[in-house]
This record gives structure tokens, sequence and C-alpha cells, in this order.
């Protein structure tokens, strides 16, 4: 197996794991974004996971570029700059490595993992409780 085989099966399995983590993170943002909610105001979760959706997604969307510029000379394919136009046909042509939207992808939903088990374990408030009902007997 030569050095282009070897980062492209390394890139493929960067992907996959990209991919879970992105169907992961979608999850954890509906659920945590729920009526059925474990904290009370969720806003630095949702954030988070929201976040680390949308740098998700272009992580996603760099490999096929990264894929194509891979050669023999390549040391790793987190260094491949992956250019692109942000509007398909038009516009100016950017340049971005892989790293730069996979490394926020991976610290924002850490940070939504994180701020989750602290705002559940720590409420600000102490949690609602409902009165006991009350139940009459009628005689």
């Amino acid at each position: 197996m030569n050095a282009t085989e070897q980062h492209l099966k390394s890139l493929d399995s960067f992907k996959d794991w990209s991919n879970y983590l992105l169907v992961t993170t979608v999850a954890a943002l509906g659920w945590v974004a729920s009526d059925s909610r474990v904290v009370e105001t969720p806003s630095i979760e949702v954030w988070s996971f929201a976040l680390s959706t949308v740098f998700g997604i272009f992580t996603l969307a760099l490999i096929p570029i990264v894929a194509g510029r891979i050669t023999d000379a390549t040391t790793s394919f987190y260094d491949v700059p992956a250019p692109f136009r942000l509007f398909w046909l038009w516009g100016p042509e950017f340049s971005l490595r892989i790293k730069a939207v996979c490394w926020p992808q991976h610290i924002l939903f850490l940070a939504g993992i994180i701020a989750f088990a602290v705002h559940a374990t720590c409420p600000s408030q102490p949690p609602h409780k409902k009165p006991p009902t009350e139940v009459r007997l009628i005689q």
C-alpha cells in the first residue's frame, strides 16, 4: 500500500468518525432542546451542539475535496488545503484545512456534554417538586 492509499484509508476512517459524531450531536441537540428536559434552560448546550453540527457539516463537505488533493508527498490529510467557492459557481475561492473545522466540531460537542453534565447535576435552583396530590374518600 503506497502513501496515498494509506492517507485515503485514514481519511475514510476519519469520515466515518465525523459522520457518527454528527449524528450523535444532532440527536443530543434534539434531546436537550425537547420539552422533556433534564436541564431547565439548556441554552449553552443547545448553542454548543448547534455550532458543533454546523462545523460537522463543513468537515464532511471538505473530505471529498481533501481526498482529491492527497498525493504521495502528503504528510497528513489534516494539512491538505481544500479550495472551495462559498456560492458553488461564483464568488471568491476560499481554502480551509480540515482541522480548522473538525477541531471546533469536537470542542463544541465536548463543551455541550460538559455543560449538560454540570447543569444536570448542579442546578442553579432546587428542582421544583409538585405538592402531593390529596386524595379524599367519599363516604
